[in-house]
């Protein structure tokens, strides 16, 4: 395998929808893809990473971006599983989701062509899903704030307030829970947004 083999890999992302919005009522033509997301996570993980650093956090934002960059490739393989299908599956649903895109990654990467560097991407990818670090709350705080961010993007569009409600219930409480301290700040500044568009 050759890095050009990964690369092609990854472009498909450019064209797998992020299915929850379909689930939660969006057209297709409105649906972002999972490149279109990973893009705004990554910069709002790297704003993330910059404000805590100025608060005097230790924060490695090369990682960061590192992680977001790479967080979602998986999908390449699994395409976008949304917790909504994940439900049908029971209990065990998170776990099998989990366990599918462990073994997609080690696929993709393994299209790398080298040993080293694909054990590089993978342990990028076990701290993510792990959470442990700043770097990964970094990233997941971020995921969040993306998902909030595009549905007030969408209710501009004109997608009904209730049809996102529960998503934005659960993401919004998601966000609370993290370490991050600007990210709640930026969480504030959504929420007040928010309650503007209820106007």
């Amino acid at each position: 395998m050759k890095p050009i083999d990964f690369l092609a890999t990854v472009n498909t992302l450019k064209r797998i929808p992020r299915s929850g919005w379909i689930t939660h009522g969006v057209s297709l033509q409105d649906v972002e893809s999972v490149a279109d997301h990973t893009f705004s996570t990554c910069v709002i993980s790297l704003l993330l990473a910059d404000l805590e650093q100025r608060q005097g956090v230790r924060v490695n934002a090369e990682r960061v971006l590192r992680t977001a960059t790479l967080h979602d490739l998986a999908e390449a393989f699994t395409f976008d599983i949304s917790k909504s299908y994940l439900t049908y599956l029971g209990k065990r649903g998170s776990a099998i989701k989990s366990e599918i895109e462990a073994f997609a990654w080690k696929h993709l990467v393994r299209k790398l062509g080298s040993p080293k560097l694909s054990n590089d991407y993978l342990k990028l990818q076990k701290e993510y899903v792990s959470n442990m670090t700043i770097e990964a709350q970094i990233v997941h705080a971020a995921d969040g704030i993306d998902i909030l961010l595009q549905i007030l993007e969408l209710r501009r569009r004109g997608c009904p307030a209730n049809s996102l409600q529960d998503l934005w219930g659960e993401t919004v409480n998601r966000v609370k829970e993290t370490p991050i301290r600007s990210a709640k700040v930026l969480l504030k500044l959504i929420t007040k947004e928010e309650r503007h568009l209820a106007r």
